[in-house]
């Protein structure tokens, strides 16, 4: 499967989102033909100080500027494509016996995070 496999001619529209420090842009996109075609677009101002140096400081103000922005923009799709800069990102393998349950597989994951990362984990994104 390619990286941008999401380019596919087949795919269906794909909402594209971007959280900088002052705004949350978001545009949908749909194939036409050999091209892209800008089916929905919005931007929304951020609360001051609510993202500072990539970092969410502010995430219920971060999470309101994104749900008004998918409102204004009218789309109606439910899922987005959002990208995280490579200095955000923690890799650790992990090895687990085969066969356990998805439950199992959950606990031993977040029991090797609180290990690795020095803050709770997210467990939701914001409802669309």
């Amino acid at each position: 499967m390619s990286l941008l496999s999401f380019l596919d001619k087949k795919t269906k529209p794909m909402l594209g989102l971007d959280i900088s420090s002052t705004t949350v842009k978001m545009l949908e996109l749909s194939r036409q033909g050999s091209g892209f075609r800008v089916e929905n677009y919005a931007v929304r101002a951020l609360p001051a100080s609510s993202v500072v140096e990539k970092n969410i400081n502010d995430v219920e103000a971060v999470a309101q500027a994104i749900k008004a922005t998918v409102q204004s923009s009218r789309s109606k799709l439910k899922d987005a494509a959002v990208a995280v800069p490579g200095s955000a990102v923690i890799t650790k393998m992990i090895d687990m016996p085969a066969g356990l349950s998805d439950d199992a597989m959950e606990l031993q994951i977040s029991l090797e995070a609180d290990q690795y990362i020095p803050y709770p984990p997210r467990r939701s994104c914001v409802g669309l």
